[in-house]
């Protein structure tokens, strides 16, 4: 009698414990959505856009990149000056517009204005195009209190990827150490901006970087 009760207890206890775990995991988890969805927001809700940019080696990535929101993007440009962009996003379940001005010498910070539009008015837009359209898939997710988002470029730009962060201050951005793994900061680089890759592709500087 005695050997089943503690066979009972022993189960109850490790029962007691699992759930622990479980509701442990799913508030970390909840409180990491709600910490990722506000991070976005806020940086949204900014008009200027402080970003830096780094090549990478998509192979040598120190993220479980499963766990990101993995965000398909069609970005094709309708101006280059000053930079118009439209967006396909996750197979037309978003189109967004985008104007950005005014870049400091430094690439890091822009004026941009950047809205949702229509799929009638996406269509109508990319009748202007200029340039290749740029197609890449995004993983994006918090490190911290960081937004990370690693960008993985197809197509014509295929074996391009970078890791890109964007920061709600230009004190956060100057404090910011470039990490380790990456291979080259290439944010005041005009070669590596979009627009730049939608009319030459990608840059011969960076066959010299990744050997």
């Amino acid at each position: 009698m005695k050997k089943k009760k503690f066979i009972t207890s022993s189960i109850i206890i490790s029962v007691v414990f699992i759930l622990i775990i479980v509701l442990i995991v799913s508030i970390k988890k909840i409180v990491y959505e709600i910490n990722y969805v506000a991070k976005i927001d806020r940086i949204m809700a900014d008009t200027v856009e402080i970003e830096k940019k780094w090549i990478i080696d998509k192979e040598n990535i120190p993220y479980n990149l499963s766990n990101a929101e993995i965000i398909e993007i069609e970005q094709t440009y309708i101006c280059f000056s000053p930079e118009i962009r439209v967006r396909k996003i996750n197979n037309g379940k978003e189109y967004t517009f985008a104007v950005k001005t005014n870049m400091t010498a430094d690439g890091m910070t822009r004026d941009e204005f950047e809205d949702n539009i229509t799929e009638e008015e996406y269509n109508n837009l990319i009748k202007k195009r200029e340039g290749n359209t740029i197609r890449k898939t995004r993983y994006q997710f918090l490190d911290g209190d960081q937004l990370l988002a690693i960008d993985i470029f197809s197509g014509e730009l295929k074996g391009l990827a970078y890791l890109e962060i964007e920061f709600e201050n230009q004190e956060k951005a100057n404090k910011f150490e470039t990490p380790s793994w990456v291979i080259k900061d290439v944010t005041s680089d005009l070669n590596y901006k979009n627009g730049h890759l939608a009319k030459y592709g990608i840059p011969n500087s960076f066959f010299d970087y990744i050997k």
